[in-house]
């Protein structure tokens, strides 16, 4: 078969705005523009993308490769599967009768195991719910569950770690090209990457890694410091949680006092009280405010003196017996609802397995089964060494997107401020090191940040969690308008982008759980009406309430500069973690991870 040569189409660099927020003007997500591009015809049949030759475009054998046509209500697709040696199972989905010359890989979130097609927060975007992009997906190169300990058995394999850190999306992104160019003949004009969670660190390590590969890219809630977060972070919401006889202290249906006691005691700073807090950094939790009296007997209003002292641990995060700090911050006040929490004294929440197959198999140069007993767990500096040996390998932290920006790259990064399984400081911290880096005026001009009040991870929570971030990407991309204001909303339906509908202190989320797969369809599912919408704006800035108007219309909100000192500052070990040219290619030799030369 001939070899198919990639010609990417690349961006003229777009001049960037100032970081003054109040001079850019105000786009609003459902408004957004992109260019307008011809649909173009399939040059040859569906079944012909079956035979293909993909291994000189992806420089690895592929297996059973197959073209099927696949019906479905946006349309006819030619559906392509295959397995990329040694284990990465792939899908490319694409349009036989309106393909609008785009391409768009969707991340995968966990440790992935599976493969689907699919995209989260565009369910505004026009191209994107009529089926109009070449869509992929790809199970990150190997099978498995999202969640328990065996989500993590992959790690056994070094080529599979590799994988999984960054191997298998590029890989499939240059797959998905070249069927692309065979099938239409003409590679995309824009392609774009969308994910959150580890989805948002995949989206982070394609512009770090492979700039070249996509022109516009979203990135939400990152575990960009896979390492720290999967171990220190994940296995301190269980010890930190815990008596000495490893039963569980502040459990799910306790939650609600110390969220209802946040609220009354914190500014919203939007000027509206409707308990979403804008700018959750400037509230210092008091253990007075939830405490119970001394010899109080009735407790169901108030926490114990022990329950209060759990919930200040997770508020801080990983420390040692000294205090010194592991993880850039726990989540904040405001979250406590979306807390991964479990329901009984002896249950077990979703960061037990999350922490115990990491540290198991994943994260650590050597696996180690029995270290799937958090309780043999040390928060130490040694432990930290032995979790960040592989940090080159797996984290997205690399400061130094001068690669992407010159390849014409737009960044979109986001995170919900109520985000109970990253804590949205990480990205606070990731997003000034890239300003350190390179610059503010610099950053400014290919990357935009935004905080979501009350979004929990991914989606979900009490604020405003349907956004789209397809359509601002695709207008700054492809017109070179950069986004100002992004609109969000709130639904009848309940926030259920990636975790339970959740509610008041009632009914508290079912221990955090935040992976939920969605179907595999290459299409985006539409918006659900909206019953109240407010703007996010461009970091540091905050909506507050103009005084006049209906207080749930975003038209009503004006963007005022966050009060927090910047750049905030952040005494922890994982602050060594984020910094320039800091990742390494590897290469299994003799059967272990070696860094290649």
């Amino acid at each position: 078969m001939k070899r198919i040569l990639l010609t990417l189409t690349v961006l003229l660099e777009i001049m960037g705005v100032g970081t003054g927020l109040l001079s850019v003007p105000v786009t609003s997500a459902q408004a957004a523009d992109h260019a307008s591009l011809s649909v173009i015809a399939p040059v040859i049949s569906c079944e012909a993308l079956g035979n293909v030759d993909l291994a000189p475009v992806v420089g690895a054998a592929v297996h059973g490769q197959k073209a099927a046509v696949l019906q479905t209500p946006k349309g006819t697709f030619c559906k392509v599967t295959g397995q990329i040696a040694p284990a990465i199972s792939f899908e490319v989905d694409l349009p036989m009768e309106h393909w609008t010359q785009r391409f768009l890989f969707g991340g995968c979130g966990g440790l992935c195991g599976m493969t689907r097609v699919g995209v989260s927060n565009a369910g505004a975007c026009a191209p994107a719910l009529n089926g109009e992009f070449v869509m992929a997906g790809d199970d990150m190169g190997h099978t498995g569950p999202m969640m328990g300990l065996s989500q993590g058995e992959f790690g056994k394999d070094p080529q599979k770690r590799i994988d999984f850190a960054y191997r298998a999306n590029h890989v499939t992104a240059l797959a998905a090209k070249a069927l692309t160019a065979a099938f239409y003949g003409q590679a995309p004009k824009y392609s774009y990457f969308v994910g959150c969670s580890d989805g948002g660190r995949e989206a982070l390590m394609e512009a770090q890694r492979f700039p070249d590969d996509f022109n516009g890219i979203s990135a939400g809630a990152p575990a960009a410091l896979f390492t720290v977060q999967n171990s220190f972070y994940h296995a301190w919401n269980v010890r930190g949680n815990q008596r000495a006889d490893g039963t569980n202290i502040l459990l799910q249906s306790r939650v609600g006092i110390l969220h209802d006691a946040v609220i009354r005691h914190c500014d919203t700073f939007s000027g509206v009280k409707d308990g979403i807090l804008e700018e959750p950094r400037t509230c210092h939790f008091d253990p007075a405010w939830v405490q119970c009296p001394a010899g109080h007997g009735d407790t169901s209003h108030c926490l114990t003196a022990e329950e209060t002292q759990a919930a200040l641990r997770l508020y801080k995060g990983a420390t040692d017996e000294a205090g010194n700090s592991y993880v850039i911050g726990g989540p904040l006040p405001g979250s406590e609802l979306q807390w991964a929490l479990p329901a009984t004294a002896h249950g077990e929440s979703m960061s037990y397995g999350i922490a115990a197959s990491a540290i198991a198999y994943v994260i650590p140069a050597q696996r180690d089964e029995k270290a799937a007993d958090l309780s043999r767990f040390l928060f130490d500096d040694e432990s930290f060494a032995r979790m960040s040996a592989l940090a080159s390998l797996y984290n997205a932290a690399n400061t130094n997107l001068r690669p992407f920006r010159k390849h014409g790259g737009r960044l979109i990064l986001w995170h919900g401020l109520a985000d109970q399984s990253i804590s949205p400081l990480n990205t606070i911290a990731y997003y000034q090191g890239v300003q350190g880096e390179m610059g503010v005026e610099q950053t400014d001009s290919f990357l935009k940040f935004y905080l979501l009040p009350g979004v929990g991870h991914c989606g979900n929570g009490e604020g405003f969690p349907q956004v789209d971030f397809l359509s601002p990407l695709m207008a700054w991309t492809e017109t070179g308008t950069a986004p100002g204001s992004i609109r969000t909303e709130r639904t009848t339906q309940g926030k259920d982008a990636m975790g339970p509908p959740s509610g008041g202190h009632i009914k508290p989320p079912a221990g955090g759980q935040i992976h939920v797969a969605m179907p595999s369809q290459p299409y985006a599912r539409p918006n659900a009406t909206a019953i109240a919408s407010r703007p996010v704006y461009s970091y540091p800035y905050i909506a507050q309430y103009a005084g006049t108007g209906d207080v749930n219309d975003a038209q009503n909100y004006r963007p005022v500069k966050s009060l927090v000192s910047l750049p905030m500052i952040f005494k922890s070990h994982a602050m060594s973690l984020i910094g320039p040219d800091n990742q390494k290619n590897y290469e299994v030799r003799n059967g272990k991870l070696e860094v290649m030369h």
